[in-house]
């Protein structure tokens, strides 16, 4: 119960710039999920994918890699033009182009985690500027002698203003974090990948020439 009263207090304490905060922070939330969700797809196990690939190929089974993930999606997509009789350095710049497009579809939405890592902080400061003029607005209507604590408008005017502030920096800090680590990931993850399908690549050309 205490623990409500001192949230329900929080929100009301904000004043009115924790209804955007509050948006930028589930919408930031939502954000995470979904690349967390998306970066378990692409984990960047391409080298053991491709060995799989390449043994089968080796074995004599000249079929397409069968798997989940957009790794073998690529893998299958390279195995079809390597049929159609795609030199090695075309496959190569092929497998470039798709991990490009499997790039571009993970950073999608990423720009908002950005949006909210560099305004959530001026957000809080504009609850922090508006609380500072609360609080000289109740210094104003106070006499030269009377005790400031007992100044009702002056003391939500202060609570107002380091509540925005503190908010402000308890949203971005966060999405500033999480935008970077996750860049980070999908990155490393689709440049690993991208050189797996190198490998693939350059492993199906050759032993097709040795045949």
């Amino acid at each position: 119960m205490d623990q409500q009263a001192t949230l329900s207090n929080w929100w009301v304490q904000g004043g009115v710039v924790m209804y955007p905060l509050a948006i930028y922070s589930i919408l930031g939330l939502a954000i995470l999920i979904e690349k967390l969700t998306f970066l378990r797809k692409i984990n960047g196990d391409g080298h053991h994918a491709v060995h799989k690939a390449i043994g089968e190929i080796k074995s004599g089974k000249n079929q397409a890699p069968v798997g989940d993930g957009p790794i073998y999606m690529i893998l299958r997509h390279l195995h079809g033009l390597h049929a159609d009789g795609m030199s090695v350095e075309a496959l190569i710049r092929a497998a470039e182009r798709e991990v490009a497009k499997l790039e571009d579809k993970a950073m999608r939405g990423m720009i908002w985690l950005a949006i909210i890592g560099n305004t959530a902080p001026f957000i809080g400061l504009f609850g922090t500027v508006v609380g500072i003029i609360r609080a000289f607005h109740g210094l104003s209507k106070q006499g030269e002698f009377a005790d400031p604590s007992k100044n009702s408008e002056l003391i939500k005017g202060i609570a107002e203003a380091l509540v925005a502030t503190a908010t402000g920096l308890l949203v971005a800090v966060p999405a500033v974090i999480c935008y970077n680590f996750i860049l980070r990931e999908i990155r490393s993850r689709t440049t690993r990948i991208e050189l797996a399908c190198a490998d693939y690549a350059d492993a199906v050309s050759h032993l097709s020439e040795n045949k």
